[in-house]
C-alpha cells in the first residue's frame, strides 16, 4: 500500500474516532468518483500528492474555483514526508451575496487567525484571492508523529470559525454556513461505502470517470517569496522582528517558526554564523564602496617598523554575499564501482583463453571438495565448454552466456540455495547444475572482489542567502546600489534568460547577482515617506506594509486600562492630525505588565515620538494625550519681555508643559483622561 493511501486511511480513522466520541464533530469525505481517485477517502489524487477535508458547508463559486472555502490539507512530499496545513481561500471579486458574505466572513477570521498563527502565510493585499494558511512543522515521518499537533490545530481553529459563523449568520440571515450535521455525516459515509463497492474494479470504468480539478493550495515549499522586498510601516510595528522570521523561512524552509522566540533567535544566529544571513543597516555615510566594492587604505609595517599606507580593492557586503552564494557545495558520497555480470564473463573468457593457449586448462571449483571442472573450449558464440577434471574421456557440457546470466541474477548469493537441481531448473530449465554452479560461483566471487567503494564529490543544490537591510531608506539608495539596481531584478539574475553581468569600476571584473540571493529591507515611514524613495528602487522591490496590530493587545489590561483601546485611540488622533505613517506601533505596549511599565513606555517611547512628529507643537500633542499629561497652563503677557523697539511682541498667551512622568505621576488617571473616562 502506498504512503498516500495509507495516510488517507489513518486520517479517516482518526477523524471518525473523534466523531464516534462526539457526534457533533463532523467532517467531509469524498462523494464523487473521479479518475484516479475512485477509492479515495478525501478530495485529492495520489498524482497531486495531497488530499483535503473540511468541517463546514459554506457554498462558494467563482470562475475557475475548485474546493471549499476552508480546507484542512494533507501533503505527501516528494521525499515521502508528511505535512498538513489549514487554509482559507476566496475570490476578492464575488459574483453574488453568498460569495460576498463568504469573503467578508474569512476576512473577519484573518486577524483572529493571525493572532494564533503569526508565522502563517498571508497573501499580499494585491492578490486577486484572499488567501491565508497556517502550516504544521515542515515534515513528519508518519501519522502518529503529527497527531498531537493536528489536534492542537483543530482546537485553535474550529472555535474561531464556529464563533464567526454565528456572528455572520446573525448579520446576514441568508448567509449559508454551518457545520455538517450528524445526518449529513451518516449520508456521506453511506455514499462513500457505495462508491467503494462500485469501483472495486476500476480498470474497466476509466472512460466514464472525469478528471479531477486541482485544489488551490499553497505549500510552504511553494511560497513565491519575492527576491527583493521591503517591509515598511511606522515605528514599533515589528518590521525587524518579521524580517528575521522571513530570512529564516527563506534560508531554512524546514524550520518551524511557531516555537519559543529563543529557539527562533538561535536558528537565526546559526544561519548568520554560517553566512547564509547577513544583517546590515543603511545610514547617511553608507556608500557604494561599503556595499559593492571600493579602494580601502591598509597600513603595512616592515621588519624595521617602517609603516607604509597601501590601497587595496575590498569587497563590500553585497558583493561578498553574492560570491558566497555562488560557491559550489560538494558532498562526499561513497558509491560502489560498477562491475557487472558482463564484465565478469569477459574476464572469465579472457582467463580461460589464456590457459587454453598455454596448453593447460582453467579449473573451476565445484561443491565437492578436491574436484573441479576444466574449461576446455570457448565456442564461436562465446559460450563455455567444461569437462570434469577427473578424466579426459568424460562428457563435455556447454554453459551458455544467457542462461548463466539469468542464474546469476536470481542467485547473487549461492549460499541460500537448498536444492541446486530444483532451484536452477525453475530459472533456466533442464541443465547440468554442477557446471552452471561452478561458473556462477566464479562470476559472483569476481563481482564481489571487483566491486569496491569509491568516494565521489557530489555537487549539492545552491542554498538561499539573505541580506537584511535595516532602515534601507536612511541611505542614499541610488548611490549605494549604483549599477546593481538593474542586476537585482529577477529576470536579470544569473541563470535566467535575460541575465546580465556588468564590469565593476574598481576591480574591472564581471559581476552578476545570483538567483539565490534575497534582499529584505525595512523602512520606517515616520523617518521618510515611501513616496520619497527612488522610483527605480520602488519598481524593483515588493512592498509589504506593516501597520500597528491592535489584535495582539486583545484582553491585555493594566488597572482597567485596555491597551488595545488605548493604542487605537492614540493612533486615530495621530492619523487625523498627521497621517497613518506616523502612528505608534503595537510593540511599545506588548510587554507592559504594570503601571511602572506604562510610565516607562510613555516617558521613553511614546511621548518622545509625538514630540518628534509634531516638532514641539504641544497643543496637538495635548489633543492626543489629554490634559492628564500636562501641567496647569502658565499665562503670560507681553510685559514679560525685555524693552526693545519692535512691532513683534507676542500676544498674551499661555505656556504648555508636560508633566514629568516620575514616581508621583498617576499614569492611570492620565490615561483615563486620554480615553475621555475622567469624571
Amino acid at each position: 500500500m502506498s504512503i498516500y493511501r495509507d495516510l488517507q486511511i489513518q486520517v479517516f480513522n482518526w477523524l471518525k474516532s473523534k466523531h464516534e466520541t462526539d457526534d457533533n464533530f463532523t467532517f467531509s469525505v469524498r462523494q464523487k468518483a473521479n479518475k484516479g481517485a475512485e477509492l479515495n477517502y478525501f478530495i485529492g489524487t495520489e498524482k497531486s500528492r495531497y488530499f483535503s477535508t473540511t468541517f463546514w458547508y459554506i457554498p462558494v463559486a467563482y470562475p475557475g474555483s475548485s474546493g471549499d472555502l476552508i480546507n484542512l490539507v494533507f501533503t505527501v512530499t516528494k521525499n515521502n514526508k508528511i505535512e498538513f496545513h489549514f487554509q482559507f481561500n476566496q475570490t476578492k471579486s464575488p459574483i453574488d451575496n453568498q460569495n460576498r458574505y463568504a469573503l467578508e466572513f474569512i476576512q473577519s477570521i484573518k486577524p483572529l487567525f493571525k493572532e494564533k498563527f503569526p508565522n502563517g502565510y498571508y497573501a499580499p493585499d494585491s492578490n486577486k484571492m484572499e488567501f491565508f494558511a497556517a502550516y504544521s512543522k515542515p515534515v513528519y515521518d508518519n501519522f502518529e508523529e503529527l497527531q498531537d499537533d493536528l489536534n492542537n490545530f483543530l482546537n485553535e481553529i474550529l472555535p474561531i470559525v464556529n464563533q464567526q459563523i454565528l456572528i455572520y449568520k446573525n448579520k446576514y440571515p441568508d448567509f449559508i454556513a454551518n457545520r455538517f450535521s450528524q445526518e449529513d455525516q451518516t449520508k456521506m459515509f453511506g455514499k462513500m461505502e457505495e462508491r467503494f463497492q462500485r469501483y472495486k474494479i476500476i480498470e474497466e470504468l476509466e472512460d466514464e470517470l472525469e478528471e479531477e480539478d486541482d485544489l488551490i493550495i499553497v505549500t510552504p515549499s511553494e511560497f513565491k517569496m519575492p527576491l527583493n522586498q521591503i517591509l515598511y510601516g511606522p515605528p514599533g510595528t515589528g518590521k525587524t522582528y518579521h524580517s528575521i522570521n522571513k530570512a529564516i523561512s527563506i534560508a531554512n524552509p524546514e524550520f518551524d517558526l511557531n516555537q519559543e522566540r529563543d529557539l527562533v533567535k538561535k536558528e537565526y544566529q546559526r544561519l548568520v554564523d554560517a553566512g547564509q544571513i547577513v544583517f546590515t543597516t543603511f545610514h547617511q555615510s553608507m556608500s557604494y564602496e561599503d556595499f559593492v566594492e571600493g579602494i580601502k587604505p591598509e597600513i603595512e609595517e616592515d621588519s624595521e617598523g617602517v609603516k607604509t599606507v597601501i590601497y587595496e580593492i575590498k569587497k563590500g557586503i553585497f558583493k561578498e554575499i553574492s560570491e558566497n552564494a555562488q560557491t559550489i557545495r560538494l558532498q562526499s558520497e561513497e558509491v560502489r564501482s560498477k562491475y557487472t555480470f558482463d564484465d565478469a564473463w569477459d574476464d572469465l573468457l579472457k582467463e580461460a583463453d589464456e590457459h587454453i593457449n598455454g596448453e593447460q586448462f582453467m579449473i573451476l571449483g565445484i561443491q565437492t571438495a578436491g574436484m573441479g571442472l576444466n574449461i576446455v573450449a570457448i565456442t564461436d558464440k562465446g559460450n563455455l565448454k567444461v569437462q570434469p577434471q577427473s578424466s579426459n574421456e568424460a562428457r563435455e557440457y556447454t554453459v551458455s552466456f544467457s542462461r548463466a546470466k539469468k542464474l546469476q541474477a536470481a542467485f547473487p548469493d549461492l549460499t541460500v540455495i537448498k536444492n541446486i537441481d530444483k532451484e536452477f531448473r525453475e530459472v533456466i530449465g533442464g541443465s547440468n547444475s554442477t557446471a552452471y554452479w561452478a561458473v556462477v560461483k566464479y562470476i559472483n566471487d569476481k563481482i564481489k572482489s571487483k566491486t569496491k567503494p569509491i568516494t565521489q564529490e557530489i555537487p549539492l543544490p545552491a542554498v538561499p542567502y539573505v541580506l537584511i537591510i535595516d532602515e534601507i531608506n536612511r541611505g542614499n539608495v541610488s548611490q549605494i546600489f549604483g549599477e546593481l539596481i538593474t542586476l537585482i531584478e529577477e529576470d536579470k539574475r544569473l541563470g535566467n534568460p535575460e541575465e546580465l553581468q556588468l564590469t565593476l569600476p574598481y576591480s574591472k571584473t564581471k559581476f552578476g547577482v545570483p538567483s539565490n540571493v534575497y534582499i529584505i529591507g525595512t523602512m520606517n515611514t515616520a523617518d521618510r515617506s515611501v513616496e520619497a524613495l527612488d522610483t527605480a528602487l520602488r519598481r524593483r522591490f515588493f512592498f509589504e506594509e506593516m501597520l500597528p496590530d491592535l489584535e495582539v493587545l486583545t484582553d491585555k489590561k493594566i488597572e482597567g486600562i485596555a491597551l488595545k483601546e488605548l493604542l487605537g485611540t492614540i493612533n486615530k488622533r495621530v492619523e487625523i492630525l498627521l497621517d497613518r505613517d506616523h502612528t505608534i506601533g503595537h510593540s511599545y505596549l506588548m510587554n507592559i505588565n504594570s503601571e511602572e511599565d506604562l510610565k516607562s513606555t510613555f516617558r521613553n517611547n511614546i511621548i518622545p515620538l509625538l514630540q518628534e512628529y509634531f516638532y514641539g507643537d504641544y497643543e496637538k500633542i495635548g489633543l492626543i494625550l489629554g490634559k492628564g499629561f500636562f501641567e496647569d497652563s502658565e499665562n503670560y503677557t507681553k510685559d514679560i519681555f525685555a524693552s526693545f523697539p519692535t512691532q513683534n511682541y507676542p500676544e498674551n498667551g499661555s505656556v504648555l508643559r508636560l508633566k514629568p512622568i516620575d514616581e508621583t505621576f498617576n499614569i492611570i488617571e492620565a490615561l483615563e483622561s486620554l480615553l475621555i473616562k475622567a469624571k
